[in-house]
């Protein structure tokens, strides 16, 4: 979406000024284990059961399982316990924003656009110490665009910004991006800036696009595509991509597409409640009321979500065309992920998880959206479940997610690892506001 302008683009350009990161306490190894608790494992509900954690990886799951002599018993009854929370669509440009992340539930944020030497240090730390007090940070660093288009037509004046214009130059884009730059996966803009948003730029061409795919193919890696309109869905496909961030909100889904997509074994990020944004603060608004999470709003995060939405031709009609084509790719078992696209870290997941229930999915289903689904897409082996031989990962919330999803936002308990994250409250607590 756009919404690399309002969301993004203001914390990218202060990434450039100077900022003193703050140092994280050294790593401890844990274990300990959660007696009585509901857990959803990433796909299923076991409603009482024990979880064994040893020096951070899961070693026992289920009902009958004992509790190893010396470690902690951690009394889960009420409670549901749930893997960690993925993030699939973020920007992330400082330490303090992963930090806050992991504060309302995210242990891992799929990053789609941020600071080569931002990245490099995130996973370095992550590497050495395992980072146990923010989220784990993956990244695709620069995405893929034409010198002029999307969204460096925002950005004049930024510098790191490698570009590409034909097809030929797609090997050596795609070999700076991952072999030196070390990217996880590539991301490719494919924008005009359809009437709804109220600019028009050149968009990368399909040859293009078809030359990117298989150069990361090759790799052994992932492509996905920036899409907001149907037309380019359609041809990102087509052309290779492994995934679309954002559900277009131009038109529904017809057949064709929604049998196009289920072939071809794509993922979709929909982001709906950064779309929801575009045309109503209201819901963003209603975080900062709930009992739950606003003790934990820093004020920039109060000012954020009360922030109005951009000058677009967007309504609400187009955010119902969203919520269909969510409902259709759903049920076609096209596999949707949880992603926030936010300057606000952490605590949009939990807008964007009641979205996904509002556009016709389960709540289990938005949980799996948000946990195993992520995991599978972007290929993780050792997180997004709660299984034996995993990481510790974990979240305790208090209530049943499973059946009311904004439980999700009653967090009790966070583990990264096996290292229990303190949730501490702003210096400066913040109050509910009204809108």
């Amino acid at each position: 979406m756009k919404s690399i302008i309002r969301f993004t683009l203001t914390a990218f350009v202060l990434a450039l000024l100077p900022a003193g990161a703050s140092a994280a306490p050294p790593p401890v190894s844990d274990s300990f284990a959660i007696t009585g608790v509901r857990v959803f494992d990433g796909s299923e509900v076991i409603p009482a059961a024990t979880v064994v954690v040893i020096d951070g990886r899961i070693q026992a799951v289920g009902p009958n399982v004992a509790v190893p002599l010396g470690i902690p018993a951690i009394h889960g009854s009420g409670s549901t316990l749930l893997p960690g929370i993925i993030d699939a669509h973020a920007h992330a440009r400082t330490r303090q924003e992963l930090e806050r992340a992991i504060l309302f539930g995210v242990t891992t944020e799929m990053d789609m656009w941020t600071l080569p030497h931002f990245a490099a240090s995130m996973r370095r730390e992550q590497d050495r110490t395992g980072a146990p007090y923010r989220a784990d940070f993956f990244s695709a660093i620069n995405p893929a665009t034409l010198p002029e288009g999307y969204p460096y037509n925002f950005t004049p004046k930024f510098t790191e910004r490698p570009t590409l214009t034909a097809p030929e130059e797609a090997e050596g884009f795609v070999e700076n991006l991952f072999d030196r730059a070390g990217a996880d996966y590539l991301k490719i803009m494919i924008e005009d800036g359809h009437p709804l948003f109220g600019f028009q730029v050149p968009a990368i061409s399909r040859e293009t696009v078809r030359a990117l795919t298989e150069a990361v193919h090759r790799r052994g890696k992932l492509a996905v595509a920036h899409v907001t309109e149907k037309g380019h869905s359609t041809e990102a496909i087509l052309d290779g991509v492994d995934g679309l961030e954002h559900i277009f909100v131009d038109e529904v889904a017809d057949p064709a597409f929604v049998q196009l997509a289920a072939s071809k074994g794509i993922f979709v990020v929909p982001t709906l409640a950064v779309e929801e944004s575009f045309i109503t603060p209201d819901g963003l608004a209603s975080l900062i009321t709930d009992p739950d999470l606003a003790p934990y709003l820093t004020e920039e995060e109060v000012q954020f979500l009360l922030a109005p939405p951009p000058p677009t031709l967007l309504t609400l009609q187009n955010l119902a065309f969203a919520k269909e084509n969510v409902r259709l790719l759903h049920e076609a078992g096209v596999p949707l992920l949880a992603g926030t696209d936010m300057a606000a870290h952490g605590v949009g997941i939990h807008r964007d998880l009641e979205m996904l229930v509002q556009a016709g999915l389960e709540p289990r289903d938005a949980l799996e959206a948000a946990t195993s689904a992520a995991a599978t897409a972007f290929r993780f082996t050792d997180r997004g479940r709660i299984a034996p031989g995993l990481r510790a990962d974990l979240l305790l919330v208090q209530g049943d997610p499973t059946v009311n999803i904004k439980a999700t936002r009653a967090i009790r308990r966070i583990w990264k690892a096996g290292v229990e994250v303190e949730r501490e409250l702003p210096s400066a607590p913040t109050t509910p506001h009204g809108h």
